[in-house]
């Protein structure tokens, strides 16, 4: 059974479920027919079904069939990110992601200042240095990827090994919200001045004022999402 075809199955269903040929609470069709329209063998439609169940994406009633489940009920953020991207505008996606950052961040820029290493702010400095360089030379794409970086080695500062793997399944989602905003040179120059504030508090060991820097480098980000984003969904 080749991996390549049970993904690609995987992403035909997600698809038909987006499109709302397989509609929420309803069954799919039984597993010949279901096999048969997807164009693939009852081995490769099951394992597609099966990482999708895995996914919180279907329901399989033994005897009765396989359900599509309503999307807030999914239980992979990847998977739960493309569907609402379809229905949800960017500024919308872009504000909620927000909000989770703010409850996660703010505590763990204070963990960052408690617990850094020389070499957790050795890695803070080299990511805002790179961020300066993409932004004078125009490099919109470093700009975003030096700004997540900076993040995310906040997270590891922290020593809370959970952090960031609670964080890695949205990266995807952050990355693209941060290169619509990057492209904005004001946005840019208020997220360095916030990063900048940022590393100084995590630098001088200072738990609250590390949280108070980032809760406000959250709150202007948020601002600038809701300003700057758009409110048109991918797939209106």
């Amino acid at each position: 059974m080749s991996t390549d075809r049970v993904t690609a199955t995987v992403d035909d269903i997600l698809s038909r479920i987006h499109s709302g040929e397989f509609g929420t609470g309803h069954s799919l069709p039984p597993e010949a027919e279901l096999a048969a329209l997807l164009d693939v063998s009852r081995p490769t439609m099951r394992e597609a079904v099966r990482s999708l169940s895995t996914r919180g994406v279907l329901t399989v009633v033994h005897g009765r069939g396989t359900f599509v489940n309503p999307v807030r009920s999914w239980t992979d953020l990847p998977t739960m990110i493309s569907a609402l991207e379809r229905t949800e505008s960017p500024r919308q996606i872009g504000l909620q992601l927000i909000e989770l950052r703010r409850m996660i961040e703010v505590g763990a820029c204070g963990l960052a200042a408690r617990n850094r290493t020389d070499e957790d702010l050795s890695a803070l400095r080299g990511h805002l240095e790179t961020f300066s360089s993409a932004e004078e030379a125009g490099d919109i794409a470093g700009v975003a990827q030096a700004d997540m970086d900076f993040h995310s080695a906040i997270l590891v500062a922290s020593s809370n090994p959970f952090l960031p793997t609670i964080m890695l399944p949205l990266q995807d989602a952050l990355s693209s919200s941060r290169r619509r905003t990057s492209e904005n040179p004001e946005i840019r120059g208020r997220a360095s001045y916030h990063h900048r504030a940022i590393l100084a508090a995590i630098e001088a060991g200072d738990e609250s004022r590390a949280k108070d820097a980032m809760r406000a480098h959250m709150t202007q980000t948020r601002n600038d999402i809701a300003n700057h984003l758009s409110d048109q969904a991918l797939g209106a």
